[in-house]
């Protein structure tokens, strides 16, 4: 009995250092990435890049290579930054070139270099390649670009903090507990009604669409955003790594922060793309 109360605010104190822990990172990464955002070009492409080139080798570590340097790691970085600065330039289509350039370039330097999962390491071209260029391309479209973006990122971190808070305080039974054991359904229902308090009050600001399309469009990427958090961790369990890097305290590294993100960057700018490029008509 003695143990076990003992026990309870020794917890408990772990969680609160592991929330301010997060919170300070959290905060400190908002700074420039909000800065970025708002200055818009040229500092959103060499933001993206920089991102960019972390991804690209937390991806390539999390597949096998465990190295300080290498070749498969320096071929994907260099082609992705490449990718961001065409788009940045408004060559869209060489930008996709260049990602789709990254994957046989990646493996033959992966197999080259005895990496043990050389395919995998591939595909890091299409998990950050993508969602940078829709970065770059969403915040293009005319009028509504920045505001977009701004939107965007807005109601994926709410998802995030909500579900964090939620899942936290409520428990209850597991969302995946095959991919990931700390996720819970109540922390999923907690992420929903804070993208969608968030994603309303947002878009009213930025007067971006009406209401009913706000919050279709908040449920909706909020939904994407958490299957792209599992998403990175079913990768990174099918790899046995706990987190894709060490880069931000009380995150991870950066794949385990923007998962969310660039996995609704990714559908913001399929959806516009399948609607003619132009998302006005429909606000």
């Amino acid at each position: 009995m003695v143990a076990a109360v003992m026990a309870e605010p020794v917890e408990a104190s772990g969680r609160w250092n592991e929330t301010l822990r997060r919170t300070v990172t959290a905060l400190a990464f908002a700074a420039p990435a909000a800065g970025a955002v708002m200055a818009g070009p040229p500092y959103l492409p060499i933001f993206a890049a920089a991102i960019a080139i972390v991804m690209a080798w937390e991806w390539i570590r999390v597949t096998g290579e465990r190295g300080r340097f290498n070749a498969a790691w320096a071929a994907l970085a260099v082609l992705l930054v490449a990718a961001v600065a065409a788009a940045a330039w408004g060559r869209y289509a060489w930008g996709l070139a260049l990602v789709a350039a990254a994957l046989p370039a990646v493996y033959a330097a992966a197999r080259a270099e005895g990496h043990p999962h050389a395919a995998a390491a591939a595909l890091g071209a299409l998990y950050v390649g993508i969602p940078a260029l829709a970065l770059v391309w969403l915040y293009a479209r005319p009028e509504i670009g920045r505001a977009l973006v701004v939107w965007l990122i807005a109601i994926v971190i709410a998802a995030d903090v909500a579900a964090y808070f939620a899942g936290r305080a409520l428990r209850g039974p597991k969302l995946a507990p095959r991919i990931s054991p700390g996720k819970t359904w109540s922390g999923a229902a907690g992420g929903l009604a804070g993208a969608l308090a968030v994603g309303l009050a947002a878009g009213a600001a930025l007067d971006l669409a009406r209401p009913t399309v706000l919050a279709a469009a908040s449920l909706g990427f909020a939904i994407i955003s958490q299957l792209g958090d599992l998403l990175e961790s079913g990768v990174k369990r099918h790899f046995r790594v706990k987190d894709a890097g060490d880069i931000l305290p009380g995150h991870g590294g950066m794949m385990d922060r923007v998962d969310g993100i660039v996995a609704a960057l990714a559908a913001a700018a399929l959806a516009i793309l399948i609607v003619g490029g132009d998302a006005r008509p429909w606000l």
